[in-house]
């Protein structure tokens, strides 16, 4: 199989040519392209001398990243590109169940670990790890009191001999991101090196990246968010400004101080720092770009940020995790969906497909609702070790691969794209793409009660807050909301976990015998105990 430069490309590039420019900056300390590369490339010589790494696999290697945003995390991200590894992230904020479960599942060859993420290596987690640990930072009680072969340090090329990121084949995994699987398990999605490497050059071009831009970095390597905020900053030789998550109510103040010339976060947090009033009228004045994706972009958001940032173009993307981040735009004048009051997702990006589909896959007429699929060179190789699922969600008809989204849309008669909402039970939340299912699966082991059901609330513009879970019980069963919720927390990340529990003693069923969520949605809307 033929072999492409992998993601970490552009930052070797930038290394060659503009080694002193600011790659990253995190807590006001700048690591510029050399030093970067220099150090990804260290860490990734750390990884392969280690005697457990596999050196002849039928797959490419996996290496987990522990760690919040920081510029530990995405420097242990970078090494295991530049190792010609598949990078696995894992949030700090996951359960440790939830962590033992995507470490069972991915089979890793090795782990890198954060400073400010050691103390999440409980002895259980320890015992789960893979034959290979790196950690970076100073050495800590767990590398002390483990046997020294277990850990592996970051070995730094000779000055001026910084070997260039190994090669992969272009359709081995760049990475694996979890999302919420309807089981109750976390379901891996596979993105290729070469779907990778495809989005991150095309969007740079599409929005007209500049090296000189000051970009914002607002999201965890958990998110997929973040692979647009990284490369396709690092293909434009740019900057990366991370905000560290203890400061995200302060990101205006972050984004003026730093004279930002790019913001990339989901519409939530706009609206969040709206309720804050932090966000004032011309408080934004270097930004020249905005993007907004990960969730629907109310049109009261776009009009908030305007008098925010007047000297800024706005985007909307559009995507799932399944087509390589982001996969459609919208771009200013915004046409607005009709009562709905959210901007459209607007038209395919270049390489990319879409089309509104009937149950067998027919194309629809515009203007007809139906489920949006989507095509191209962005789509996923599919969900790791789950080949019944990607059949399922990847149907290849008349010869053209598709992921169908499971988003109603429809196209109108200018060919704009219009995205209705979810045709099945997944939401996002946050902008986390979150299962109902799986929130109910948990919800039914905390409670030990069968007939449970979960809906995302409240919504704000369209965007959902949060979740509240629905428990039947006959009247005479108590049911200790606090209990309940501290089990779940024990298990989920805390966006999976509903913000309260109600006991219903007439849990409301559709004509097939179904939970009805549009009824327990309506109780809610009218504020009924």
């Amino acid at each position: 199989m033929p072999e492409i430069p992998n993601i970490a490309w552009a930052v070797y590039r930038h290394s060659l040519h503009q080694a002193d420019a600011a790659a990253i900056v995190f807590n006001g300390h700048p690591t510029c392209y050399g030093e970067l590369a220099r150090d990804a490339a260290g860490v990734a010589q750390g990884l392969r001398a280690s005697a457990a790494w596999p050196r002849a696999s039928a797959r490419a290697p996996r290496v987990g990243i522990l760690g919040s945003r920081s510029q530990q995390a995405l420097l242990g991200m970078l090494g295991a590109c530049w190792a010609g590894a598949s990078y696995v992230p894992l949030g700090v904020k996951l359960p440790e169940d939830r962590m033992l479960a995507i470490l069972g599942l991915c089979d890793l060859d090795a782990l890198i670990v954060t400073s400010d993420a050691d103390k999440l290596l409980t002895p259980r987690l320890l015992a789960a790890c893979p034959p290979v640990l790196m950690h970076l930072g100073p050495p800590t009680a767990h590398q002390l009191g483990t046997p020294t072969p277990h850990w592996v340090q970051p070995q730094a090329p000779p000055m001026g001999e910084v070997p260039a990121p190994l090669a992969m084949a272009a359709q081995d995994p760049a990475y694996i991101i979890f999302t919420s699987g309807t089981t109750g398990t976390p379901k891996g999605v596979m993105i290729s090196v070469a779907s990778a490497r495809h989005y991150a050059a095309s969007i740079a071009s599409t929005l007209e990246l500049r090296a000189s831009d000051r970009a914002l970095e607002t999201c965890e390597l958990s998110f997929d968010f973040s692979v647009h905020n990284m490369f396709a900053t690092w293909e434009s030789g740019a900057a990366l400004y991370v905000l560290p998550a203890a400061q995200v109510m302060n990101a205006v103040k972050f984004a003026h101080a730093n004279d930002l010339t790019v913001w990339n976060s989901v519409p939530s947090l706009a609206g969040m720092l709206a309720q804050l009033k932090t966000l004032a009228p011309g408080s934004l004045p270097a930004l020249r770009l905005t993007v907004f994706g990960g969730e629907q972009l109310p049109a009261s958001t776009v009009h908030t940020w305007r008098q925010a940032a007047p000297h800024s173009a706005i985007v909307n993307l559009y995507g799932p995790t399944e087509a390589t981040v982001f996969c459609m735009i919208q771009r200013e004048p915004f046409d607005v969906t009709e009562g709905r009051g959210v901007v459209a997702i607007g038209q395919a990006l270049a390489g990319c497909t879409a089309a509104v589909v009937d149950p067998q896959g027919q194309a629809l007429p515009d203007g007809q609702a139906g489920e949006l699929a989507i095509g191209g060179v962005q789509l996923a190789l599919g969900y790791l070790d789950a080949p019944a699922l990607t059949q399922e969600r990847f149907p290849v008809r008349q010869g053209t691969r598709w992921y169908l989204t499971g988003d109603l849309a429809l196209r109108d008669l200018e060919g704009v794209f219009h995205c209705l909402g979810r045709m099945d039970n997944q939401v996002k939340i946050m902008g986390y793409r979150v299962e109902l299912e799986e929130i109910e699966a948990h919800l039914r082991s905390a409670t030990g009660m069968d007939l449970v059901a979960a809906v995302a609330w409240p919504l704000d513009g369209g965007i959902a807050k949060g979740s509240v879970g629905f428990v039947a019980t006959d009247g005479t069963q108590a049911l200790d909301p606090h209990a309940v919720i501290t089990r779940m927390k024990q298990q989920l990340p805390a966006y999976m976990v509903p913000n309260r529990l109600v006991a219903l003693t007439d849990m409301p069923l559709n004509a097939s015998g179904k939970v009805d969520r549009r009824a327990l949605l309506a109780r809610l809307a009218a504020g009924a105990p």
